[in-house]
């Protein structure tokens, strides 16, 4: 579908939304003529007829969208040391996005959990629940939707506590066990035993990048689970360090038998757990070498949703509202397959074996599922 050369109101609507959600103080009416690019173009422009008609454009805009029922406040502050007040916009997200829901399950009208400060409660029907689980999945299909892993969490949450029969025959939850499971399983185990009695462990790991076997002995500090993967996070004496192995590059996984009563190690006290869990998964991986650094581009309006997100680093944005961002992958494999949900939305600009691992990736999905391959790139 072909794109136009200047943005549509719903564009802007959404890229002003989207900018004032995203900032926690109000932002000035100039500030939003100068950063929002649909508005940007005339703003910036010598013609006072362009900078008029711009803030004309920016002032309907704003009173559409609260017909519409979004609240764009108009408030004004001072600045630090400053003696004027200044007239400023802002959306408050207590005001802006839903309550959490939390499903309460009654038996003989009597809550399964006791009384105490909660979110909101919502009660779905049997009769609802197959609308509730379809818009659900639609919503998290969305490339450019904000809240697309908290309804894949909610979707899933929901389906394996309803009965199946309450979908009848135009409603199926399917769910397919990965090939290797009962292995991973095994190797879990091991692994979690081992950091239970503080007993290293001796494992070969298949590396990502040089495509070699190496023997380890590991330490173990914490197992993840991050991007459907498993992760060991421990010391590794091969290579001296805190190290990150996924777990399903691990084989012949062998538990320290010696002193079976005595640990082998203390985990440090400043170690944390939770600082690997906010990474993503191609951002988790076992640091043997340097990250490969990725340039993408980013097309309206999934620039907004990548800047909303944290994705990468900010590199330069274009007149059109794209973005290109860069990334430092310790795997490429997630990353890639991250990248084909946004259906050729984001483009790898560098580097070029990157993009040709792309169309590689895409190519073996397009396979697998009987179809073309079109990955974008």
């Amino acid at each position: 579908m072909g794109r136009t050369s200047s943005p549509t109101k719903l564009q802007r609507w959404l890229d002003l939304i989207a900018y004032l959600v995203a900032r926690r103080l109000p932002v000035t009416g100039d500030e939003l003529l100068t950063r929002i690019p649909a508005y940007a173009v005339g703003w910036q422009s010598a013609d006072p007829k362009a900078r008029e008609s711009a803030r004309r454009k920016f002032e309907r805009d704003k009173d559409e969208l609260r017909g519409q029922g979004i609240p764009i406040q108009t408030v004004r502050y001072s600045t630090v040391g400053g003696a004027d007040e200044i007239e400023g916009y802002r959306i408050d997200r207590r005001d802006f996005y839903l309550p959490y829901l939390r499903l309460v399950e009654r038996y003989s009208g009597v809550e399964q959990y006791p009384e105490r400060a909660r979110p909101a409660d919502v009660e779905v029907t049997r009769a609802d629940a197959p609308l509730a689980l379809e818009a659900l999945r639609r919503v998290s299909d969305l490339p450019a939707f904000p809240l697309a892993l908290e309804a894949r969490s909610a979707y899933r949450k929901l389906a394996f506590d309803l009965d199946p029969h309450a979908f009848g025959r135009a409603h199926h939850v399917l769910y397919l066990e990965r090939p290797g499971t009962d292995e991973l399983l095994a190797r879990l185990r091991t692994l979690s035993d081992a950091l239970l009695a503080r007993k290293r462990v001796q494992f070969r790991y298949h590396g990502i990048y040089r495509g070699q076997e190496t023997n380890r002995e590991v330490a173990a500090y914490g197992l993840l689970f991050q991007g459907g993967n498993w992760y060991l996070v421990g010391h590794d004496a091969l290579r001296a360090g805190l190290r990150v192995f996924r777990v399903g590059r691990i084989e012949d996984v062998q538990l320290n038998q010696r002193s079976p009563g005595t640990p082998d190690y203390e985990i440090p006290a400043d170690f944390r757990l939770r600082d690997y869990a906010g990474r993503q998964p191609w951002e988790l991986g076992s640091g043997d070498e340097s990250p490969l650094a990725a340039r993408v581009l980013f097309r309206f309006p999934l620039s907004l949703w990548a800047e909303r997100n944290g994705y990468g680093h900010l590199e330069a944005r274009r007149t059109d509202g794209s973005a290109v961002r860069s990334f430092e992958l310790q795997q490429t494999e997630p990353f890639l397959r991250w990248l084909l949900a946004t259906e050729g939305e984001a483009e790898i600009l560098a580097p070029d074996e990157l993009r040709a691992e792309l169309r590689a990736v895409a190519a073996q999905v397009a396979e697998a599922h009987g179809e073309a391959a079109d990955a974008g790139a």
